[in-house]
């Protein structure tokens, strides 16, 4: 198995595997079944006993905000999300964070911190920081009034290929770009 496996979940089919590179969408009927399957799927909360969560490395949770650090700035953030992870220098970390923010269309907000841009900028952010820690899934929650996930991402975007991507929403309309989950 190389991405995410579920069993047994609330408010999942009864067995759903992600492979790496596939982008798929799970739409639950409310906001609090979203945001505890995205807790238990991130390893942030405790699963059922019967339940299995199942992947070929680690998870990374992307908040419907993009759970940026306020005092950071959008570089800063990336790198963070780099450093934590993986024992590199300060310098080759901004060097590949930079990388990885570009291909996620941040290259002109670095030196800006979350409040001074979009909701869809810090969203991305949010998914460059993750994508520098290697994950083999990427849980990326929903909120409304916000720009939707397909429409934000670059799924050209080589960095892509490799997590599994599984986006929670409670909307079937903002699944555009993901494949559903049945």
């Amino acid at each position: 198995m190389d991405g995410l496996l579920l069993e047994g979940l609330p408010g999942l089919p009864r067995r759903l595997q992600i492979i790496r590179g596939e982008q798929r969408a799970l739409v639950v009927p409310d906001a609090t079944t979203a945001r505890v399957l995205a807790d238990l799927i991130s390893g942030l909360g405790e699963p059922p006993a019967d339940a299995l969560i199942k992947a070929s490395g680690s998870v990374r949770l992307v908040p419907a905000e993009g759970g940026l650090l306020p005092h950071l700035t959008v570089l800063g953030n990336v790198v963070h999300g780099h450093t934590v992870t993986h024992r590199v220098t300060r310098r080759a970390a901004a060097d590949e964070s930079r990388v990885t923010a570009s291909r996620c269309g941040l290259e002109d907000v670095l030196d800006r911190y979350p409040h001074e841009i979009t909701p869809g900028r810090r969203r991305l952010a949010g998914v460059a920081r993750a994508l520098r820690a290697h994950p083999a899934a990427i849980v990326l929650e929903d909120a409304a009034g916000l720009p939707t996930w397909g429409s934000l991402l670059r799924f050209d975007n080589p960095e892509l290929w490799f997590p599994a991507l599984l986006l929670i929403t409670t909307d079937p309309a903002r699944t555009t770009g993901f494949q559903h989950a049945d």
